[in-house]
């Protein structure tokens, strides 16, 4: 198990890496400004058309095998990034040793070390590839918080599937060279897409699953994911979904179609609010301010 100071020294370091990535990489520089802005222009839209959210649409798990819910849920506690409207309703999934409570075995450092590299990663639901991406390299670190400031996109490999109007899934992180579909294929719920992988922003090999109301991520507003024939374990106990949602620090796993119980849920989606809009406008000024006045140090250093 990992101190306090461990944790805390591995979220700086993912944050000054990041850092670095949004400054000195051409490419992260340019994504940063596209999704602070990208992120007001979803609020905007949000605020004054609603949030297209079908409640019966639900989804499979998009993996074989018991993995465990890292971050992400429903409610602003729970949320794996309740300010970025696209993220909100996101989640990141990681496979453990039961064993060790650990993600890995052998040196951390490794991503092949990882229970989760290299595991197929499937189609939560029948769609239409719409975006692929499938040449980033997987970061050969893990574990240190270390994000890779070369990669060209925080999402690194990633495939969305356009599932109905307002219902696309994205899947990021995936392993370089595994994504086996095309943009225009259609695909059918369990259907294997790639494998898991530690491209992007990935501080150790994981999945990064959402749903969005658009194919593009930075456009996007992310939906609830109410999941379908799901084995969903915690403290409490297990529960059986036929129609549900998980959260972080839950282990979740297909369920058996003769399950006895079964489990309905509904939530709402929560619209972003006046606040938060312009929370998002004070936030984009100063991105852009904040990386424009330290370019104009380092030329003026330079000249």
């Amino acid at each position: 198990m990992s101190t306090p100071l461990q944790t805390l020294r591995v979220i700086a370091t993912y944050f000054i890496s990041i850092t670095i990535w949004s400054l000195f990489n051409i490419h992260g520089f340019a994504l940063t400004l596209r999704q602070a802005s990208g992120h007001v222009a979803a609020q905007w839209r949000a605020l004054r058309r609603g949030v297209a959210y079908d409640e019966t649409f639900a989804v499979q798990l998009p993996f074989h095998g018991r993995w465990k819910v890292f971050n992400g849920g429903v409610t602003r506690q729970t949320s794996h990034s309740w300010s970025l409207i696209s993220q909100r309703y996101a989640y990141d999934f990681v496979i453990v040793d039961e064993a060790t409570g650990l993600t890995y075995r052998g040196d951390p450092r490794q991503p092949a070390n990882y229970l989760a590299f290299g595991q197929p990663v499937l189609a939560a639901a029948d769609g239409v590839v719409v975006a692929v991406r499938n040449n980033i390299r997987d970061d050969p670190r893990a574990g240190t918080g270390w994000i890779d400031i070369t990669t060209p996109d925080l999402r690194g490999n990633y495939v969305v599937i356009k599932h109905h109007e307002h219902a696309y899934s994205l899947y990021a992180h995936l392993q370089q060279g595994s994504v086996c579909v095309a943009p225009g294929t259609p695909v059918r719920a369990g259907q294997p897409i790639g494998a898991c992988g530690n491209s992007g922003h990935s501080s150790e090999p994981h999945l990064h699953f959402q749903l969005q109301d658009r194919a593009d991520f930075f456009t996007a507003v992310g939906l609830p994911i109410a999941f379908r024939h799901v084995l969903r374990s915690d403290r409490n106990g297990t529960a059986c979904l036929a129609h549900g949602f998980i959260q972080r620090d839950q282990t979740v796993e297909p369920a058996q179609a003769d399950c006895p119980v079964q489990t309905v849920e509904t939530v709402a989606v929560a619209k972003p609010t006046i606040g938060e809009f312009f929370g998002g406008i004070v936030t984009f000024g100063l991105v852009i301010l904040g990386l424009f006045a330290i370019i104009a140090r380092i030329i003026e250093a330079v000249i």
